[in-house]
Order: structure tokens, then C-alpha cells, then sequence
């Protein structure tokens, strides 16, 4: 329900209440003395809000006032439903209704009511029940009062109150009344502010004035009374300013502000606040100094401002172009307030002329050039934006000129239009449009130049778009120098981001250098290291940015160049200087006639000179003993010019304590590379006096360091062979390994070969039985073909074809038995196969041959168990001894023929014997004292090296803690005896 609401007074309702209370008791006792008609008219005219309902509560009777405050217009009413026509009654309503309805009275002082349009009313309400004639309840009588005005009076009120209370708890003085009652003045009221103020509280303060009065200083104290007394008096404003002393000793300065009033018993009434305005006094003082400073500054500006002038007028005069304010009113009146002297030499007119009649700055536009003028001139003014536009015109004096115009438009308060701007002879830019055009086409060749580049300069270039706020990279495009060069694949870049295709620690020191590179705007250079496939690489990459037309940083390009070497140069470099610097021998140089020019921290100390500046005031002859100088200048420097060194013992004078030093001198020329002419003299002297000290020493040490250099020989020659020994067991196992597979695959077709021949021929007897008289063709190929011969060959054949495949396979098995010479771990191993694999290997030279007969070799092996060796090694013992056996018999022997006896034993429980003898010549006495020396031998230079029997002994004596001696006398053969723990 809608309407305009009015508001009634309590009395006014109660009354029209009271009277209708009445009115319908005198109606009932009255016999219905009015009519209906009668109270409708009275309700109609009064001014509450009052509705009568039937049983039913369907409207009898309803006043304008009801009809006004629920918005219900002229609507007809009678005889319809309350709860159609507001159909939002609450159900609370409803209920209160039937128990009015039941006789009950209902009254409600304040009821929210919200309005169809969304505001709130307050209402008071009062429903009654009226009776008919028979004393049944005939329906219901409603009164309503709109009270929103008195309720939001109340909470005015109440805001109100709650806003004094937070000022007077927030406010930085006190707030007060005080009363003068018969010349006693009292306080009625003061905020609790007055503790902060005075340092008494506000209790104090209302039991007893004087407390506050006492506190104000001195010399205020008169003035203060004084003023409330005039204010008093004269009921004007007070206002005072003074100081206070507080109980602490403290100093506050106070404002009182108030206006006296009377009220109707003639009580002057004190209603104000008391201020703390020590810190405002503060603030004056420094106002004060800070205004006494702003009028010094203010003339020094009024000084500099008409100097700015001065200087700005100066500027317009020397701008290039004419600077302008045009003003264009709201009837079209054109104005120029102001024009630069510029206007002499792009118009030819004076300023004062353009001033005065505006239309001059415009006449001597071009015809074409002059709709499109106004046009933008239009725009400007329609969009407030700024006013850009060139044209063509004729000076007074006919010079052609191209002119361009931009400016500022600002709307004035009276409606008109200012714009501030500048025209700009632009001549030299049409002909530098067409510079332009040429240009643009250099630029066009510069590209196809760059691109050229791009592909073929020698060097890496890569590209990378910036994403994210600069904090993401992503790549674009490699040029072939750097796809070709880089031991990376960098094809599969292209499109990703950084950190997708680098790792991440070569991300993050990549991010880390694209990000200082956008953040300084200037290329950088940074140096990479880093390895693949075992290469090591080192990259010089400069990072460029790139902008865009806004001038932001858009791309970054990289190129990337291969220092690797310039690296390595630079570390050789280093090396050689750090050498230099810090080794302790005297390096040095000098100009060829002799003035030092260079002598290390080390030379110095040792000629006792300070510096190097000091040391290039010498000449090298003055760092000679006077009388080795003749020497120096007639002997060692021509031999040095000559023959471009000299080396030799020498001495050198301490120039500080003139001591003689013993020293190893060796003085060269350096030659140009280019020319080969001497440059200079340069030395490496060495400081020889430890050395001759130690010269004493030295002697009687060498027989130990000869004696650990043959050690040491013997060692590194024992270590050469091992490795050529592991070299060759390696390339034997790869050579058995590839005989086997094929020697086993013709090996094992060999059997079902021999059957499937031995049933082709039984085949074949069986058709000659059957078959006598075969055709002449077939008899003169068997003829032709012996096949007599054939069958009897062919069996033959095959069964040689198997013993030579058996004897592959046995030499096969030897060479990947004797192959275990890299072997590193102990293992327990049958001697014999050892021993059978090595003579497999020799089994050529045991074959008679032209010139010696066989080789007999007897095997007396013992019951062996398996013993714990490094059976590569021990094979290459057996290899040594059988080897040098071989030889020896091959040279010479004794008896019918040359044999070799091999002997197996178990000796001791724990121990193996092996005896390997020959019956050659034998070995003679002097030369078995030196059989296991290294490098001895006594075989023809080039057939042996002496290392083999010293390996050997070393084998067995070092690694398998066994014994190796050899028993021989002149004669009668050699014999060597192997012993070795069975288990270590």
C-alpha cells in the first residue's frame, strides 16, 4: 500500500476516538439513531484513520485518512475483503484480528509498516470489536496513527545524544556548562577531557570550581575573570586564551570558547568547550618563522618569476616556428591574445597584425588545404581533444611553405575556447618524406643485408619474445651458424619457453642475465661454460634488446661466439704469468744493450733490489761481480748474439749486501716471429747456493735414488708389458670369440654332412645295382669324373674336414683360456688348463720344421687340487718360461731331440710345484745370477726385451707369494721351479 501519509496529534486521535466509542454506544443504545450514510459522512470528514469491518471483516465504513495513508485511492471498498484488498497482512495480524473478533481489545503504540515502494512507517494502532442491536460482536473498528515523524524524532534524539557523547570522548578539549546562581557560579556539567587538560578530574572539577581557577597561571588569572565579567555583562561571545600550571608542574595553554545566555529564572548560562591548544601554540611559533621565511621567498620568486618572464618571452622569440593562444568564442569570434615573434618569419606579418584581426593567420591558406582546416579545427573543439593539421600557404612575400599546427584546446568558464599551441614551418619535412621514401628502400636493402648475415656469418645469433611481464622467455628463431656449430639440438627450441627447454640451473642463469639486459635497456655480455659429450665449451653471448614503436623492450637477440679456444689461450696465458710471478727462479729481461726491463718478484729479492721501477734504472752488467764483468761483456753476450743461448754455472752480486751468488744461468735472445730480429735478452736464473750446500748430501744419496730410478724403471717397464700383455689377452679373446661362432656352426654340420654323403653314395650303389648299362652320356661322365676316386676321396674329405674342425675349436678353447690376463681377482683355477692352453698357443713351434726336428713335451702332472691365483698373470708365466724354454732348444740341444718336461706336485700340503725344464744347452753361471734382472737378456737385439723372467718373478713372488728359482748347469739343461700357496 502506497500513499502520501499525514501526521496526528495523540489529542486529536484520542478525541475522534473517545468520540467514536461514543458514538457507537448511543448508536446501539439509541436504536441505530444515525445512519449509516451518517457515520460514513462523519468518517469520511474526519482526520484519523479509522475503518469499520463487518463478521467477516469486509469493509462497512472506511475514512479518507484510511483511504490516504494505504494508498488506496477512490477504490471502492464496501462490501470487499481486508485481506483482498492488502492481501501482505501478516499472519500475526490475522490472529490479533479473530481474537478482536472473539471480543477481545487490541492496542499497539509503535507497529513498522513497510510501504509497497520500500520505506518504512511507524504506526500506533487500536482495533476494537463493535456490537449489534443483539449484542453479538457485528465485526471490528480499526484506528491507526501514522507516527513516523514522532518515532524518527526519537531516534534523532537518541543520535544525537550518542554523536555528543563521541565528540565529547574525541574531541581534544572539555566540554562544559556552568551557572551563575546569584553571583555563585556552579558547574553543571564537564567532559572528562578536563583531566588531560588540567590534570584534575571532572568530579573535582563539578564539587568545586575554584580548583580549576586555582590552576591558572599567574599572569592570566585577572585577564581570565576579566573577560568572563565583560562577557557576562555585555552577553556577547567569550573567548580567552591563556595558560594553565598543573598539579605536575606542567604548563598547557587553554582556549575557552562559549556564548552566555539567560534562561527563564535570569540564571546566566556558561555552555562551551575548553580547548588544549598547547600544541597549536607550537604551531603558530613555527607558522610565525615559516611566514617570515615564505615573504623572504616570495619576493626571491617575485624576482625569479619576472626573470622567468623575461626568459620565457626570449624562448618564444627563439622557438623555431610561432608559439600562439587562439581563442575562438561561443558566436564564432576568432582571437589570437597572443603571438610570438615567430610570426614575422613563418607569415611575414607582425604580431600586432595577427593580433588585432585574427582572419590574417588564415588568408593565406591554400583553397585545398582550407575545408579540412575548419574541419579539424571543429573536431577539436566538439571533442576537447588536441588539434593536429598541416597545410600549404603563401607568405605576404608569395614564398611557398608547408605549415603544421598542433595545440591544446581548454573550455573556458564563459563557454569560449583557448587553445595553446605552435605552427611549424614543416618545408624540410616534405622533402624529407621523399628522403623517407628512399630510405624505406635502403632500409628494404639493409634487410635482404641483415638476412644475408643472418645465414651467413660464422657466428650464433638466436632470438627470444618477452612474455609475462618480462619474466618469461620464449624462443623464436636460430640462425644456421649456431643450429650448425652447437653440440646441442637446438631446432626443437623454436616456440618453447625458456624454462621447457633449458635445464633449470641453466635457466635460472639465463633469466637471471635477460633480466639485467631489459632492466638496464643496454646490450650486456656474459660467458658460458658448459660440456657435452665429453667436449668442453666456453660462449661469449652478448644480449641486445630490441624495442618496439612505444619504445618498450619487446625481443632480445643473442649472439652467441665460440671463445673456447680464446679461453684456453687465456688460461695458458695465466699459467704463464702466474708462473712467472711466482716461481722462484729469477726470470727477467733486458733491451739489447743491456738495461733491465723486466725482472720478476723473485729476481728482485735475489739482487736485492726493491722494486721493479728501481730495477730499470740497472744495467744486467751491474748486477755482475766487477770481476766477471769482462767475462760477460767479451765472452757469454757475443756467444748469446751468436748463437742465440748460453747456459752455464755463474754468479750474481747482491746488490744491497754484496754477496756473490752461485746461480744456474741461461741467457737467450727473443726473436720477432715475424722478422726473426732479436728483440731483447731475456734469462732464467736460478738461485744455486741450496744446491751446492746440498751437493754433499746429494752424493751420498745417489746410490739410493739410482737404485729407486732402476726400481722404478724396472716398475714402469713391468707395467708397459702388463698392458700390452692385457692389450693382446684382450684381442686374443676377440678373436676366439669370433672363430668359435662359425667354427662351432661348420663343426656341427659336419656329422649330418658325413651321414647325408654316406647315404647319397649308398644311393648311388644302389642304382649301378639296379642299373648296370646306364646311358653313354652318363657313363662318360662318370668316366670324366672318376667316381670311383670321388666316393672314396669324399669320405675322406669330410673326415679330415671334422679333425681340423675339432683342432680350431681345441685351439680356440686355448686362446680364451690363456686370454684371462686382465683378470684382477683371485680365483681358483686348474693349473693344467693353464699350462695345456699355453702349450696350445706354442703348439707351431713344437712342430718339426726344416731346420730343427719336434719338440718333445713330457707331462708329469701330479694330482692337483684347484689353487687360488690370478690366472691371467700365471698364464703369462707359463707363456715367459715355455717361451725361453723353446729358445733354447730351438738353438741347441742335448741328446736325439729337443723335449721340454713339465712337473706337477702338491709340496709342503699348502704348496704347488711346477718344474718346467729343457735340455738345451743350459745356462752358465754368471748369466743365472742376472736371469730375473730387468732389460737383461742374451738374446740378438730386437728378439727380446729382458722384461719377461722379471714380470714373471715379480708375478709370482709379489702377487702370489710363491718362490720362482732356476736350476741349471752348463750342458745339461735349464730347469725353473714355480711354487705357489694353494690358498692364500
Amino acid at each position: 500500500m502506497t500513499g502520501n501519509l499525514i501526521t496526528l496529534d495523540k489529542n486529536t486521535y484520542d478525541c475522534l476516538q473517545q468520540e467514536l466509542i461514543e458514538l457507537r454506544q448511543q448508536a446501539i443504545c439509541n436504536n441505530l439513531k444515525y445512519s449509516q450514510d451518517q457515520i460514513g459522512l462523519l468518517l469520511e470528514c474526519t482526520p484519523a484513520a479509522i475503518a469499520i469491518f463487518d463478521h467477516q471483516m469486509r469493509y462497512l465504513l472506511v475514512s479518507r485518512r484510511w483511504r490516504e495513508d494505504y494508498g488506496l485511492g477512490d477504490e471502492n471498498l464496501i462490501g470487499r475483503s481486508h485481506y483482498e484488498i492488502c492481501p501482505d497482512i501478516s499472519q500475526d495480524l490475522r490472529e490479533i484480528h479473530q481474537r478482536c473478533l472473539a471480543g477481545a481489545i487490541e492496542k499497539c503504540e509503535e507497529n513498522a509498516l513497510l510501504r509497497a515502494n520500500g520505506k518504512t512507517d511507524w504506526v500506533k494502532w487500536e482495533i476494537q470489536p463493535w456490537y449489534e442491536k443483539s449484542g453479538q460482536i457485528g465485526g471490528l473498528i480499526m484506528f491507526t496513527q501514522v507516527i513516523t515523524a514522532q518515532k524518527q524524532a526519537e531516534i534523532a534524539l537518541a543520535n544525537s545524544e550518542r554523536r555528543f557523547r563521541d565528540i565529547a570522548a574525541n574531541l581534544p578539549g572539555a566540554i562544559f556548562q556552568f551557572t551563575n546562581r546569584n553571583d555563585i557560579w556552579r558547574v553543571d556539567y564537564i567532559s572528562d577531557f578536563i583531566w588531560e587538560l588540567a590534570g584534575i578530574t571532572a568530579s573535582e572539577m563539578i564539587q568545586d570550581l575554584n580548583s580549576f581557577f586555582t590552576l591558572i597561571h599567574p599572569e592570566d588569572f585577572d585577564s581570565c575573570i576579566a573577560s568572563v565579567a565583560v562577557a557576562v555583562q555585555n552577553s556577547t561571545p567569550w573567548h580567552y586564551e591563556g595558560r594553565l600550571v598543573k598539579p605536575n608542574g606542567e604548563i598547557r595553554w587553554w582556549q575557552g570558547e562559549s556564548t552566555p545566555m539567560r534562561n527563564e529564572q535570569g540564571e546566566v548560562i556558561f555552555c562551551g568547550v575548553l580547548l588544549d591548544i598547547t600544541g597549536l601554540k607550537r604551531k603558530e611559533a613555527e607558522l610565525q618563522q615559516l611566514n617570515e621565511e615564505l615573504e623572504f621567498r616570495v619576493e626571491e620568486r617575485t624576482v625569479a618569476l619576472k626573470a622567468a618572464e623575461a626568459r620565457w618571452q626570449r624562448l618564444a622569440d627563439n622557438v623555431p616556428g610561432m608559439l600562439y593562444e587562439f581563442c575562438l568564442d561561443p558566436d564564432g569570434t576568432m582571437s589570437f591574445p597572443f603571438v610570438s615573434s615567430g610570426c614575422r618569419e613563418l607569415l611575414g606579418l607582425e604580431p600586432e597584425e595577427v593580433q588585432k584581426n585574427a582572419t590574417l593567420g588564415f588568408n593565406y591558406i591554400e583553397p585545398e588545404d582550407w575545408p579540412g582546416f575548419k574541419l579539424a579545427i571543429a573536431h577539436s573543439a566538439q571533442t576537447m581533444q588536441n588539434f593536429e593539421y598541416e597545410w600549404q600557404t603563401t607568405s605576404v612575400s608569395g614564398q611557398k611553405k608547408w605549415i603544421k599546427a598542433v595545440s591544446r584546446p581548454e573550455l573556458q568558464p564563459g563557454g569560449e575556447i583557448i587553445w595553446y599551441g605552435c605552427f611549424v614551418d614543416i618545408s624540410d619535412m616534405q622533402a624529407a618524406l621523399r628522403e623517407r621514401k628512399q630510405a624505406e628502400k635502403k632500409l628494404q636493402e639493409q634487410a635482404q643485408f641483415l638476412q644475408s648475415i643472418w645465414e651467413n656469418v660464422d657466428y650464433g645469433i638466436y632470438v627470444l619474445d618477452i612474455l609475462e611481464n618480462q619474466e618469461e622467455f620464449r624462443y623464436v628463431k636460430f640462425n644456421p651458424a649456431i643450429l650448425r656449430t652447437s653440440p646441442i639440438y637446438l631446432e626443437s627450441f623454436v616456440g618453447k619457453l625458456m624454462a621447457e627447454a633449458l635445464p633449470d640451473e641453466m635457466a635460472d642463469i639465463h633469466h637471471h642475465h635477460y633480466r639485467q639486459c631489459i632492466q638496464s635497456g643496454k646490450s650486456i655480455f656474459f660467458e658460458e661454460y658448459f660440456c657435452a659429450d665429453e667436449k668442453h665449451s666456453w660462449w661469449l653471448l652478448n644480449i641486445t634488446p630490441l624495442f618496439d614503436n612505444a619504445s618498450r623492450i619487446n625481443q632480445l637477440v643473442v649472439t652467441v661466439t665460440d671463445i673456447t679456444e680464446h679461453k684456453k689461450a687465456e688460461q695458458d696465458r695465466e699459467m704463464f704469468v702466474s708462473l712467472i710471478e711466482n716461481s722462484s727462479d729469477l726470470i727477467g729481461c733486458a733491451s739489447l744493450e743491456g738495461q733491465s726491463l723486466f725482472i720478476n718478484e723473485a729476481g728482485l729479492k735475489l739482487v736485492g733490489v726493491d722494486s721493479l721501477e728501481v730495477a730499470k734504472n740497472f744495467n744486467i752488467l751491474e748486477y755482475m761481480l766487477p770481476e766477471d764483468i769482462e767475462d760477460m761483456q767479451q765472452r757469454i753476450i757475443p756467444t748469446v748474439m751468436e748463437h742465440g743461448l748460453w747456459q752455464g754455472e755463474y754468479r750474481l752480486r747482491n746488490l744491497q749486501t754484496e754477496e756473490a751468488i752461485p746461480v744456474d744461468f741461461n741467457v737467450f735472445v727473443v726473436k720477432s716471429s715475424e722478422t726473426g730480429e732479436p728483440l731483447c735478452l731475456a734469462t732464467i736464473t736460478r738461485d744455486i747456493r741450496d744446491r751446492k750446500q746440498a751437493e754433499i748430501k746429494l752424493q751420498q744419496q745417489t746410490q739410493n735414488l739410482e737404485n729407486t730410478l732402476y726400481e722404478l724403471q724396472r716398475t714402469q717397464s713391468q707395467l708397459i708389458h702388463s698392458e700390452k700383455m692385457s692389450s693382446l689377452g684382450n684381442m686374443v679373446a676377440g678373436i676366439a670369440h669370433e672363430i668359435n661362432n662359425p667354427v662351432n656352426f661348420i663343426h656341427g654340420n659336419l656329422i649330418p654332412a658325413s651321414e647325408y654323403t654316406e647315404d647319397l653314395l649308398c644311393l648311388l650303389e644302389l642304382y649301378q645295382l639296379h642299373f648296370p648299362n646306364p646311358p653313354e652320356e652318363i657313363q662318360a661322365e662318370i668316366a670324366a669324373i672318376d667316381l670311383e676316386f670321388l666316393k672314396e676321396d669324399l669320405i675322406k674329405l669330410l673326415n679330415s674336414m671334422q679333425i681340423g674342425t675339432q683342432r680350431i675349436r681345441e685351439i680356440v678353447l686355448s686362446l680364451r683360456s690363456f686370454s684371462r690376463l686382465d683378470e684382477a681377482e683371485f680365483k681358483q683355477v686348474n693349473i693344467h688348463d693353464g699350462i695345456n692352453s699355453t702349450l696350445m698357443i706354442l703348439q707351431n713351434r713344437l712342430k718339426s720344421k726344416p731346420n730343427h726336428p719336434e719338440i718333445l713335451v713330457i707331462k708329469e702332472y701330479g694330482n692337483l687340487p684347484t689353487i687360488e691365483c690370478y690366472p691371467g698373470q700365471l698364464n703369462q708365466v707359463f707363456m715367459n718360461i715355455l717361451s725361453n724354454a723353446l729358445d733354447a732348444v730351438e738353438e741347441e740341444f742335448v741328446g736325439e731331440g729337443g723335449q721340454i718336461r713339465i712337473t706337477t706336485e702338491v709340496v709342503n700340503t699348502n704348496t704347488v710345484a711346477i718344474r718346467i725344464a729343457d735340455n738345451g744347452r743350459g745356462i752358465p753361471e754368471k748369466t743365472l745370477e742376472k736371469v730375473f734382472d730387468p732389460f737383461f737378456t742374451t738374446k740378438d737385439v730386437g728378439k727380446g726385451t729382458g722384461l719377461g723372467l722379471s714380470i714373471s718373478y715379480q708375478i709370482i713372488v709379489d702377487k702370489h707369494h710363491g718362490k720362482l728359482s732356476c736350476n741349471s748347469i752348463p750342458g745339461q739343461g735349464a730347469e725353473f721351479l714355480i711354487e705357489i700357496p694353494i690358498s692364500q
